[in-house]
């Protein structure tokens, strides 16, 4: 079944993350998606050797894997009339230009928005940067790392009086690839109406800044920021997390504590505190929090994880693990909403990959290409635009490509 972008055009000049994330959920919604890469590749497909990892899967990365499936890659020396020819070409028949370069690069090659939307006047421009457009640093470099820090992310993390919040690499990127795609989305229905189309700018910082919501909602108006809380303190005690006897998590989440106490008591054994003073309303539970943390600790290290989540199901109380990576691949829930999908790989045989995070019933997203090889699909693009083999030949003598 098709996507509900069958039959769009993307073409991507993109590196490492956070634009290659939006080209794979473009594919992954059905674009035909295009990655023009120089002859040195997207530094993404070595990213195994920057970070000095050795993933040991036959010469591929994961890395390069997830963030560029469904696409086809094209090898061209824009430095090169031919090569600039080509792209162009491209364009020409494109509904939308992907790229996560600096600001000013696409401008340096001759490729900046005003060049290619006076070529083709449908084409949505889509630029994922670091900062923005705009401001004293639009053309500053930047990476996962520096959006998550100056977006406030690392000092909504961890806990009160600690450092700031050290994240696994790639949330920011992801979660700007994400951003990206669904601006480009919003676009092509407003060329629908319009006919018109425009430049579409996403950031890693504006894109983890909106993440927040709600968090940044406090500084905003009251200028103070809501603090950063302490397991062992929490304010409200049956809303926070526990490690079980067997050294697994489990969370408890009751935003209507009062009416969820009692569950609570009867599933944790202890009924002789539901009507304590000290514990018998949320005022109560919040003046004595770290005495009943503590009281909760206790009673949580008698049971496994999995004897607590079976008593708490039965009980009605609002329960989840707190899973690892791996654990997430096997869990039954994500596996049924296709937020995990399994794969079979020409590489690697039957693996599982992440899935996606929306739904279509009529038109469903897929996985229906793997990442490809630097320069896999130069001669078949160039067949698509009219290139006969000669050309090829005369192409590759005059390396333009390879």
């Amino acid at each position: 079944m098709a996507g509900p972008l069958d039959g769009v055009k993307v073409v991507e000049i993109t590196m490492f993350q956070q634009g290659p994330v939006a080209g794979m959920r473009l594919g992954d919604l059905g674009a035909d998606v295009i990655k023009v890469e120089p002859k040195t590749g997207d530094p993404g497909r070595g990213m195994m050797r920057i970070v000095g990892a050795d993933t040991g899967l036959k010469g591929r990365n994961y890395y390069f894997e997830s963030n560029n499936r469904n696409k086809r890659s094209i090898v061209l020396d824009l430095r090169t009339e031919k090569g600039l020819g080509i792209f162009l070409k491209l364009i020409d028949r494109a509904d939308v230009f992907l790229t996560n370069m600096s600001i000013e690069a696409p401008q340096r090659m001759g490729i900046g928005p005003e060049a290619l939307l006076k070529r083709n006047p449908r084409l949505i421009y889509t630029h994922a940067s670091g900062w923005g457009r705009k401001g004293p640093d639009a053309n500053e470099l930047s990476f996962d790392y520096t959006g998550i820090a100056r977006s406030g992310t690392m000092m909504m993390c961890g806990e009160r009086g600690g450092p700031p919040g050290t994240l696994i690499p790639g949330i920011g990127d992801e979660h700007g690839g994400l951003m990206c795609a669904w601006a480009v989305t919003a676009a092509l229905y407003a060329r629908e109406r319009t006919g018109k189309g425009q430049l579409v700018d996403t950031s890693l910082m504006g894109s983890l800044i909106a993440l927040h919501g709600v968090n940044f909602a406090a500084p905003g108006v009251l200028g103070q920021e809501f603090p950063r809380l302490l397991r062992s303190e929490a304010g409200n005690p049956i809303y926070n997390h526990y490690k079980c006897k067997d050294d697994k998590w489990i969370v408890i989440a009751h935003l209507q504590p009062d009416r969820y106490w009692p569950n609570v008591c009867k599933a944790m054994g202890i009924e002789e505190l539901e009507r304590d003073p000290k514990f018998s309303t949320i005022e109560a539970r919040h003046d004595n929090g770290k005495e009943l943390v503590s009281i909760l600790d206790k009673q949580f290290a008698t049971k496994t994880r999995d004897e607590w989540m079976k008593i708490f199901k039965k009980e009605n109380v609002i329960h989840t693990p707190i899973q690892s990576a791996s654990e997430v691949f096997q869990d039954p829930q994500a596996l049924a909403n296709d937020y995990i999908v399994p794969v079979d790989h020409p590489v690697w045989g039957k693996i599982k990959m992440l899935g996606f995070p929306w739904a279509f019933h009529e038109t469903p997203a897929s996985v229906k290409r793997e990442a490809p090889e630097l320069g896999q699909h130069t001669e078949e693009i160039l067949l698509e635009l009219d290139y006969s083999w000669d050309d090829i030949a005369n192409l590759k003598s005059e390396e333009v490509i390879p």
